[in-house]
């Protein structure tokens, strides 16, 4: 399918499904809404997807980046019926339907690409393409959960936007969290309050972030200054 953007019909059908559902309604996914000339419209490129099944968000956010490929994105990054269409094309698999048939969708602005700068992140197909595409495999810490699964590691990175234009904190981070033979995040990493958990790390960096340049710092240097507390998650030093 050649994807096509909701437009501001297509947007309200699509936020009042989400509503009702989260008000107890069981109905099927208004896929209608994505080919409907009165509900969507065409964009100027030529992306097409598939509706593959993903077992992980990962897997999603590198499917995504391969096919739109060398499409240039830019004109697409605030277009809110652009990655709206997108969520609403994988919703089933966002929020899959119950054994009963009911479904408990999170707040919309999770689907629906919102207006508010700190409520972005939050989008499940924006959020998960920009990682993948920023920081391919190192964002696998953050996105090796199931597809309706957000996560507290997500939670805890991209509560402070400004960190995910930090390379060095992102690639040190992926190294401290992600378990390569587990294929998921390290046992304890998204803990509230224990040492090292994410949570630390984050609270570390906006303390460092007075006396370092965390936008400019590496990932090696990042992880040679960090206290011991971090040991247990720390890669050994090749």
């Amino acid at each position: 399918m050649l994807i096509r953007k909701l437009n501001s019909d297509g947007l309200k059908e699509f936020e009042n499904f989400i509503e009702n559902l989260r008000n107890g309604a069981r109905r099927d996914t208004p896929f209608n809404l994505l080919t409907d000339v009165k509900t969507s419209e065409e964009i100027p490129d030529s992306i097409e997807i598939d509706q593959k099944e993903f077992s992980n968000r990962y897997e999603l956010g590198n499917y995504l980046v391969g096919q739109i490929g060398d499409t240039d994105i830019q004109g697409h990054m605030g277009d809110i019926g652009f990655w709206s269409a997108l969520a609403l094309f994988w919703f089933d698999q966002l929020c899959p339907k119950k054994q009963d048939g009911s479904r408990k969708p999170s707040m919309s602005y999770n689907y629906i690409l919102s207006e508010k700068y700190n409520h972005r992140p939050r989008h499940a197909i924006y959020s998960t393409w920009q990682l993948a595409s920023q920081y391919g495999e190192h964002a696998k810490f953050l996105l090796c959960r199931e597809m309706p699964v957000r996560g507290e590691l997500i939670e805890q990175m991209l509560a402070r936007q400004y960190f995910l234009g930090c390379e060095g904190v992102m690639k040190a981070a992926s190294k401290l969290y992600y378990d390569e033979e587990s294929h998921s995040f390290k046992r304890g990493a998204a803990a509230r309050k224990s040492a090292g958990c994410i949570s630390r790390y984050v609270s570390w960096l906006q303390q460092i972030e007075l006396t370092y340049d965390l936008f400019s710092i590496s990932s090696e240097d990042l992880l040679t200054i960090l206290p011991s507390e971090f040991d247990r998650f720390r890669p050994p030093v090749t």
